[in-house]
């Protein structure tokens, strides 16, 4: 998420516009939604800004649309966009119901420990959505977004899915391993990506039933989504709210039947038969 010319001018509007809270005591009931990358997390943000007013930000004029919510992934390390405490609270005191965002596990172990008590208390105070979506489509879809700005994802389909992170996980295992943490974690509500593009009237009041809240819903539920890197970037500078979507640069991800072949069929099956076994 890159700052914007705006950026600047809000950090002086911000202290004589707003009054943000001091402490989480004075927040409301914020809605976290957490997700495996390229699962549909803005479109589940989105979503719920559209329909709940609880979740609309007051927000500043040239404002990034994306401090509408606040990223926890902000809280690690190797962000490229560190977030302070203060900051945190000035975001989360836009709405009464304030937006949250992860890609993280529900532990939250990369988050610096200087800001784990903080992140901790706001996530223990949060109503928690997780969505997920088809593996083999997050994993085609992972591929085309990575291979723009990381090197080491320009290999051929096979050889990305069976890479490796430090702990000797492929990204198919990884996949399954995020979504089945935050599926043994107790309150949380899974939500599957599906459902929101074709059953989007009727999530919203279930939506709505677990956070107590009645949904205003609007016609189209969805907001139209940027389909370009051009249509992104001025969404960022104009603050428009419409949708908060990462566009993913380059050639449109391929369908999984166009590049999972037998042996990586059979992979993916043994990297993730944990998480349909339960066990």
């Amino acid at each position: 998420m890159a700052r914007t010319i705006g950026d600047v001018a809000v950090r002086a509007e911000s202290a004589l516009l707003e009054r943000p809270a001091e402490t989480l005591d004075g927040v409301g009931v914020p809605v976290l939604v957490a997700s495996h990358r390229r699962s549909g997390t803005h479109l589940t943000l989105d979503l719920l800004r559209r329909n709940f007013p609880a979740c609309r930000p007051r927000m500043l004029p040239l404002e990034n649309p994306h401090f509408s919510y606040l990223n926890l992934d902000r809280f690690e390390p190797t962000t490229t966009l560190p977030c302070s405490q203060r900051e945190a609270l000035r975001i989360l005191s836009k709405s009464t119901r304030p937006l949250l965002k992860t890609h993280a596990e529900p532990g939250f172990a990369d988050v610096a420990p200087e800001h784990g008590a903080f992140v901790r208390g706001v996530v223990d105070r949060s109503k928690t959505i997780y969505v997920h979506r088809d593996g083999k489509k997050v994993l085609c879809s992972m591929w085309t977004w990575r291979r723009v700005f990381d090197p080491v994802a320009r290999v051929p389909f096979g050889e990305f899915i069976r890479q490796t992170d430090e702990q000797g996980r492929s990204r198919a295992r990884v996949w399954a391993d995020h979504v089945r943490a935050w599926r043994e974690t107790p309150g949380v509500l899974m939500v599957e990506f599906d459902r929101i593009v074709r059953d989007a009237p009727a999530l919203l009041a279930e939506l709505g039933a677990f956070l107590g809240e009645t949904p205003e819903i609007q016609d189209p539920p969805l907001p139209r989504s940027n389909t370009t890197r051009l249509q992104s970037y001025m969404s960022r500078l104009t603050g428009n709210l419409e949708s908060t979507n990462q566009h993913a640069a380059g050639d449109r991800p391929p369908k999984p039947e166009e590049v999972f072949v037998g042996e990586d069929l059979a992979f993916f099956d043994s990297e993730t038969a944990h998480l349909s076994a339960g066990g």
